[in-house]
């Protein structure tokens, strides 16, 4: 009984003829290119456990690196599966950083140097985001941001995991922190001030691991003659620096398997280059590449449609991913009215569902998750979200909301007024603040500045000041937002803030409206600021319902990985996916990000296993939004249109200049799928008639505005007009008769 025959029989595991070649190959380089759902995890355990069985190598010479911990544990613990009553052996699953720890700690002690780590849990006064903080106060001459300390940080980490040395190259990496360049040379020399005790960050583990491999021929030998196979996985997520310890750990043998694929590189913010990929035969010309483009995740309707989406970026490898899985149910794409009704439907569904736990919720970006949360708990439906980011509640704008709502309280408190002077339209000078912090009256803060001011605007500013903080406080919360927003002109400072210092002004103003309607519906300014504690804390506990029977919402870059029956992506307009960013690197002749953010949407998609549905809208809050230019790509794959080879040009001309039509559900494939029709289906084209009120199995109840030989418009009670197939809906009974009377 050979190798898999055994594995089939003692695992249940059956490999196809790719992964078995995969599995064989043992001498020289591989890169094992591997599509969504194809099976990558299992072929890297079942070529690791061949190499053990079969070319009988102890386990100790075998060194697998994945890219994070819990990717190491699930292989880990997979290997334990297939293999543990097989052999009393371990492997080493390490993490690119643990790996680089270990390297570096070991050469530290063989020169006697003293170390101290300042990321993670360290001493709070030897922080790494401590030192950066005092840093950028001292270079900029004021505290920064927590958007600023967050933007820092990745700029840090992008440059050193890109291996960015010169300080020409370090000033063309984007950043809009002017002095971001001059910070991390400072903070770089602030950690190597003592040559015998040196400050290590995370990212200071790899840069450090290949400075000793490279220099120390005594260290790298023996790891080099350790480690007879190096195995990795996800190798797209990998950086520069990554990359070349890599190299260097393989050599000279180069018994070296790289698992990955290029269509799923979406880390580059976090210096992942997927151009080594791309370069994989140059470097190693004996080497050999297989693609694993079998999916057994999803149905056909979803890999043939992503297949065809992904083909739009022109720098990745030929490969053509497909299924044996049996037909199913066609992708949905939702062009909605206003974003809210996004939220009220995929809320809606999931209170539908019957097993909660096989449905996610994805977006591109955490303040996504905000309102969908608010709506979530008030409707008592748990949730597990993944990777819990609570940054949004430490944001200076909601600090600066909920300081005006405290100054509203009692606008004595100068402390507080301090905070907020520069963000309000009352013309308050440093000096006259400083002033009135010293003074020490009990009064109005509005009133002592009026005694010690002559010029007539600000005194009438000043009255208009008092006059609005008084009255916030009478007023519900979300008008008292609006007041803030329009009457102190709030809007108008972040609008200056943005263009002065290089914020998204989109992004900014986004905060404050989310803020406004959490508040909708709460009775006081208190209330407001204790759901904004609950719904931190809601978001905090959600990790504990991680193996419960709830939908997990997720970000499409914390989704990988990860699938799911059902899928629903949400806010999929231009200015989200596609960024502006996106496409104004584009404009300006770098197709990086564009073809990241393709391959993030593609990632999304990939999720699925069963049910796919797209959502966008044309309206959030006051503002008109497009949907997605890569929605318009899907619809032609869907319709059976020809899209042929994508051009990236398309993306930007489209987002710019065209709205895309609304057409709702997958022509190609439609007549395919085969149901058992509600008994009351409408199944006759003559039954559709203009004014009848129909309910549909989605959007519920709603009445005929048009009908024409292909299409038929319905306006629905919740969720406004929308158009769909007159074939389709017949076919697949989705409307039904509704009683009452008919509309005109």
């Amino acid at each position: 009984m050979n190798f898999f025959e055994r594995m089939k029989q003692l695992t249940g595991v059956s490999l196809n003829n790719v992964q078995k070649q995969a599995v064989r190959f043992h001498e020289g380089p591989l890169l094992l290119l591997a599509s969504p759902g194809s099976g990558k995890t299992t072929t890297l355990n079942m070529k690791i456990g061949y190499l053990m069985l079969v070319k009988k190598v102890p386990a100790k010479r075998i060194l697998a690196i994945t890219f994070s911990k819990a990717s190491a544990r699930d292989m880990e613990e997979r290997f334990e599966q297939f293999f543990g009553r097989l052999t009393n052996e371990r492997v080493a699953f390490s993490t690119i950083h643990s790996f680089a720890y270990k390297v570096v700690r070991e050469y530290f002690y063989k020169n006697q140097i003293d170390y101290t780590l300042i990321e993670g849990n360290v001493s709070e006064n030897l922080h790494k985001k401590v030192i950066l903080r005092n840093l950028f106060s001292e270079q900029v001459k004021q505290a920064p941001t927590e958007d600023e300390m967050d933007e820092l940080v990745t700029y840090i980490s992008f440059v050193k995991n890109r291996m960015v040395a010169t300080d020409e190259a370090l000033k063309k990496v984007n950043c809009s922190i002017g002095s971001a360049a001059k910070i991390f040379r400072a903070y770089e020399d602030f950690k190597k001030q003592n040559a015998q005790h040196v400050l290590l960050d995370f990212d200071d583990m790899l840069t450090y691991c290949l400075d000793i491999l490279q220099r120390d021929a005594e260290i790298r030998t023996k790891y080099q003659h350790l480690y007879e196979y190096v195995l990795t996985d996800e190798s797209q997520d990998n950086s520069v620096v990554q990359h070349e310890i890599v190299t260097i750990l393989a050599a000279p043998q180069n018994n070296l398997c790289v698992v990955a694929d290029d269509d799923q590189s979406i880390f580059m913010w976090r210096g992942a280059d997927v151009t080594k990929l791309l370069s994989f035969q140059q470097i190693y010309p004996n080497g050999k590449v297989l693609t694993m483009a079998q999916n057994y995740r999803s149905t056909p309707e979803i890999v043939d449609t992503a297949n065809t989406f992904i083909k739009r970026n022109r720098n990745r490898y030929d490969k053509k991913m497909f299924t044996e899985n049996p037909k199913g149910e066609p992708i949905i794409i939702h062009n909605m009215r206003r974003y809210d009704l996004q939220l009220n439907y995929v809320v809606q569904e999931i209170q539908k569902s019957p097993n909660p736990k096989e449905v996610v919720v994805l977006y591109r970006n955490n303040a996504s998750a905000i309102r969908l949360i608010d709506l979530l708990e008030k409707k008592d439906i748990p949730f597990y979200m993944k990777d819990v980011d609570v940054k949004f509640f430490k944001h200076w704008i909601v600090e600066d909301i909920l300081n005006f709502m405290r100054l509203s309280y009692n606008d004595r408190r100068a402390d507080i007024l301090e905070k907020i002077y520069t963000k309000m339209n009352a013309y308050i000078k440093k000096a006259q603040m400083q002033v009135l912090l010293r003074d020490g009256e009990d009064t109005s803060c509005f009133d002592r500045l009026q005694k010690n001011t002559h010029a007539p605007y600000q005194e009438q500013a000043l009255r208009k000041a008092k006059k609005n903080i008084q009255k916030m406080n009478t007023l519900p919360p979300d008008e008292a937002i609006q007041l803030i927003r329009r009457d102190l002109g709030y809007d108008k400072t972040l609008k200056n803030r943005a263009e002065h210092l290089g914020f998204n002004e989109e992004n900014l103003l986004s905060i404050v409206s989310q803020l406004e309607h959490i508040a909708e519906g709460l009775p006081t300014l208190e209330a407001f600021a204790k759901r904004l504690k609950e719904l931190e804390e809601i978001m905090k506990t959600s990790r504990f319902n991680k193996n419960e029977n709830v939908a997990t919402l997720s970000t499409m870059h914390s989704s990988k990985g990860l699938e799911f029956d059902t899928v629903y992506m949400l806010d999929l307009v231009d200015g989200v996916i596609p960024s502006k960013d996106d496409v104004k690197a584009y404009k300006a002749g770098d197709v990086e990000k564009m073809e990241e953010a393709v391959r993030l949407f593609y990632v999304g998609m990939t999720r699925a296993r069963k049910h796919l549905e797209l959502l966008t809208y044309n309206q959030k809050d006051e503002e008109t939004t497009r949907p997605s230019a890569f929605l318009e790509d899907i619809k032609k794959i869907l319709l059976g249109e020809e899209v042929g080879e994508l051009q990236l040009s398309d993306v930007v001309e489209k987002s710019e200049n065209k709205r895309p039509k609304e057409i709702i559900t997958n022509k190609k494939f439609q007549k395919k799928v085969v149901r058992e029709l509600p008994k009351d289906a409408i199944q006759q084209q003559q039954d559709l008639q203009r004014g009848l009120k129909v309910l549909h199995q989605v959007y519920d109840l709603g009445y005929i505005k048009k009908v024409t030989d292909d299409e038929i418009e319905i306006v629905f009670d919740h969720y406004g007009s929308k158009k769909f197939m007159v074939d389709y809906c017949l076919t697949n009974g989705m409307l039904r008769f509704a009683e009452g009377i008919s509309q005109t």
